[in-house]
């Protein structure tokens, strides 16, 4: 029997998520990033919707565009070192349940770079801005000859968005703003796949390789405000819509030095919308107090279905929704230092009864810290490194799920989790003076 033929006999199995979970570094809940400012990582990221100098509080809430006169730009460069170690206690091979012995992976996820821009022009009660950011992504990575190769090898997830954003001064105390948002996704994922089953006693399982590309842009719009409750205290509230995408591309199989031509595949996708409220509250003319929580909804993610030539498959996920929490100081060391300091806390949305080594999140605790530098009152840099200490968390995948008959049973846990992020902006004020003077709140 040829492998086209195997093919066809197998056609239910074949279609494969497109877009599941290639960012198993991604350093917010799911497989957002969360590294989107130098700035607000100092902090942990309070304050992150409060304003501040950091041009990218306009990407949680379009009201805290900078209103510095003139123009101001940003540009981020971030470093993230992820690991994670998954160990397999024990692996069962699709159909014939043979034992797939116990080697795991010693390092699942990838290092990356992550670069964001931001540019504001004030004038008067009006603030326009733009950010060039990537609030998804990171990879995974396994050799195709590991314990768990039916729940996938190399994973990959690219994003980029890019909003646009306004606000307007109503008097005092409010601040409103709108934008609105371009995403385009882009994924790769590899693994082992059945690729047929010869009727025999006990059946043959012909087994092979599959590659999973495709890509789609889609839309999404911001909204927000920020209130001056006193001098130096400000409350911030940003919304980010979600954003529909349909993910488009092919499914190409392999196996027996045989090649099957690629078959078009397509999965629809809702990113989720997201909540994040901060405040900034200046309480000496030294110390400044911040904080965030932050709701994402990634309880849309409930399955995915993916439609090819081949037939129609669903994955169920159950994710819940995600939850971000933390607390941070600045301290104004003089005129042109300030320094800052942050802790926060994340729910995965990921539960324990389907993490799956594409995306082996967890819980995790956060620990920042950072500075800004004024050469000028124009000219200043950012400085932030953060420390991620992620919890050992159980793989309990099965085949009585049937989204896993083809891909067996894997037992295991998601262990070693740590993450370390160095990040640098540079930040100029066209409509500044050059003389050094004190960070404004």
């Amino acid at each position: 029997m040829t492998l086209r033929k195997w093919a066809v006999r197998a056609a239910p199995v074949l279609a494969m998520p497109v877009v599941v979970m290639a960012a198993g570094g991604a350093q917010a809940g799911g497989f957002g990033l969360r590294e989107q400012s130098s700035y607000y990582q100092g902090t942990a990221f309070a304050g992150n919707a409060a304003g501040g100098e950091g041009l990218a509080s306009m990407f949680w809430n379009p009201a805290a565009l900078s209103f510095t006169p003139g123009l101001s730009v940003e540009q981020n460069i971030t470093y993230i070192a992820p690991h994670a170690s998954v160990d397999v206690f024990s692996a069962g091979a699709p159909i014939t349940g043979a034992n797939l012995g116990n080697l795991g992976v010693g390092d699942i996820v990838d290092n990356g770079t992550l670069p964001t821009g931001y540019a504001s022009y004030a004038w008067d009660k009006w603030a326009v801005g733009v950010g060039i950011t990537s609030p998804y992504g990171l990879v995974t990575d396994a050799t195709c000859n590991w314990s768990g190769r039916y729940y996938g090898c190399y994973n990959r997830i690219f994003d980029v968005n890019v909003q646009g954003s306004v606000a307007y001064r109503v008097n005092d105390w409010l601040t409103l703003g709108a934008g609105v948002n371009v995403n385009y996704i882009e994924a790769k994922l590899t693994g082992a796949q059945v690729l047929g089953v010869v009727p025999a006693m006990p059946p043959i399982v012909v087994s092979g390789y599959s590659q999973v590309e495709g890509e789609d842009y889609g839309f999404g719009f911001n909204l927000g405000a920020l209130f001056t409750l006193a001098p130096g205290t400000t409350l911030g509230i940003g919304y980010r819509s979600f954003i529909d995408q349909t993910i488009t591309g092919q499914l190409g199989l392999s196996g027996r030095g045989q090649v099957i031509p690629p078959l078009s595949a397509t999965a629809p996708l809702t990113l989720p919308d997201q909540v994040t409220a901060s405040f900034r509250s200046q309480v000496t003319p030294q110390w400044t107090l911040l904080g965030t929580v932050e709701w994402t909804n990634w309880s849309t993610v409930q399955q995915l279905v993916v439609s090819s030539a081949a037939g129609q498959s669903t994955l169920d996920l159950k994710w819940n929704d995600g939850w971000f929490f933390s607390g941070g100081v600045e301290y104004q060391w003089d005129p042109k230092l300030a320094l800052r300091a942050g802790l926060a806390y994340e729910l995965t949305p990921v539960p324990d009864d389907t993490r799956s080594p594409r995306l082996p999140d967890t819980n995790r605790l956060w620990l920042s810290g950072g500075f800004t530098y004024n050469f000028t009152q124009q000219f200043s840099m950012d400085f932030a490194y953060s420390h991620i200490f992620g919890e050992t968390s159980p793989i309990t995948l099965l085949p009585t799920d049937p989204a896993n008959v083809t891909r067996g049973s894997l037992i295991g846990q998601v262990s070693d989790g740590y993450v370390d992020i160095v990040s640098v902006a540079l930040r100029y004020k066209f409509g500044a003076t050059t003389e050094a003077a004190l960070i404004t709140k």
